[in-house]
């Protein structure tokens, strides 16, 4: 099949353009994309599969909001597996016609759709959990339960794939409508085979017959999927930040240095965490839910078409909207999992094994500050977690355990 966009008749030939654009990309944009994207795909992969391998083979990371963590990462493999590939497909192939069944068309629309709500209600979750433990520590064991965190991640898939269900209704392959110079004519034949569409103009879409329901669709996600959790998160991890200031100010005056700087260590470990979760969480779904929205609200007629400089306009936020929306899937393990030194931990035992995590751990070691990447048993580390609860909670500390009154229990998991 050639990438020339060709009929018989001129003016149905310029009308495809117009609208639809170039069957195919350039290869100034194709290659980088592929590159791009396989990275994104390969980066993003390995990172949660390890993610769910070191969660389930280490039983001390059994803990609720590891258990989040480990939603979270499912629902990152089930996008960029079902997402990514398909979109790399049509990057280096034909924008149109649409090569597959119709039942695939609605089954990738609905799955994208049902993971990227149950990722961002993960993510509201997974914030409350470490708003309480840290603004709440006191209610920490009755909120944080493993039988609460299973209920809040079915209740989270389940409303999910509720709210993504319509996405399967309206999802359809769509063809580009005849315009009206077109019909009625000895040649329209030509280009249509029903009188009323443009043969080989097939694209998988929302279906483009009834706007109000794709505004009302694409509003909704915005408004309940990101509007809502980005206010909410906000205004958690504003009150964690507060909370900590508070607590440092506090408490500066009744403790010694050392205790202190471990405590400052501590917080400025959270604050890099909570800092990296809001940024990210922007940057990564604004663009997406951008360019839906210009999508819906972009006028689509036969007697207004788009010109080349908003053809490419929308061609830019939409390759940006992509890479930064599978991005969100490969950056997850990084922000929420490497950044943990009990991960790094449990990284080092697991995947690359005792010996050669102890050479990596000492190459990257200040002096006397070396960490092995023992294979210290579960006993072992609950002494070593002991030997200092009397001063703070360790690093390694669950949230979902009760604390002192005086400890701080918000800084690791």
């Amino acid at each position: 099949m050639s990438c020339t966009v060709e009929y018989n008749v001129s003016v149905v030939t310029e009308y495809v353009l117009a609208t639809l654009g170039e069957k195919c990309q350039s290869a100034a944009v194709v290659i980088p994309t592929v590159i791009i994207y396989a990275t994104v795909f390969l980066l993003g992969l390995f990172g949660n599969v390890c993610t769910c391998i070191v969660i389930v083979a280490n039983k001390s990371m059994h803990n609720p909001t590891n258990y989040y963590l480990f939603s979270l990462a499912i629902s990152d493999i089930i996008a960029l597996i079902l997402g990514l590939p398909m979109e790399l497909y049509q990057s280096v192939d034909y924008a149109y016609p649409y090569r597959f069944s119709e039942s695939i068309c609605k089954a990738r629309a609905f799955l994208i759709e049902f993971t990227s709500y149950a990722s961002i209600m993960i993510i509201c979750c997974f914030s409350f959990e470490r708003w309480l433990a840290i603004c709440y520590p006191l209610r920490t064991k009755i909120f944080s339960t493993l039988w609460r965190a299973n209920v809040l991640i079915v209740l989270a898939w389940s409303v999910s794939l509720v709210c993504a269900l319509p996405m399967a209704f309206i999802v359809q392959i769509n063809k580009l409508p005849l315009p009206e110079i077109a019909r009625d004519k000895a040649w329209t034949g030509q280009v249509s085979t029903d009188g009323l569409t443009i043969t080989g103009t097939e694209f998988c879409a929302m279906n483009q017959g009834r706007p109000d329901q794709q505004k009302t669709l694409i509003v909704f996600a915005f408004t309940v999927f990101f509007i809502i959790p980005a206010i909410a998160i906000v205004i958690m991890y504003a009150h964690i930040a507060i909370k900590l200031d508070s607590s440092e100010i506090d408490k500066s005056l009744k403790e010694d240095n050392l205790v202190r700087k471990r405590r400052n260590r501590s917080n400025r470990t959270v604050l890099k965490m909570l800092l990296s979760v809001v940024i990210t969480f922007f940057i990564c779904w604004l663009p997406f839910h951008i360019q839906r929205l210009l999508s819906v609200y972009t006028v689509w007629s036969e007697t207004e078409t788009v010109s080349p400089p908003v053809q490419f306009l929308s061609m830019i936020v939409f390759y940006i909207s992509g890479f930064c929306y599978y991005s969100n899937s490969a950056a997850n393990p990084i922000l929420y999992n490497i950044l943990s030194q009990k991960y790094r931990s449990a990284f080092c035992r697991t995947i690359l094994g005792d010996r050669i995590g102890n050479w990596v751990f000492k190459g990257n070691q200040k002096p006397g500050k070396a960490k092995r990447c023992s294979s210290s048993t579960d006993a072992e580390q609950k002494t070593l977690m002991t030997r200092v609860v009397s001063v703070r909670v360790d690093h390694h500390k669950n949230h979902s355990r009760q604390p002192h009154r005086t400890l701080e229990v918000t800084t690791g998991y």
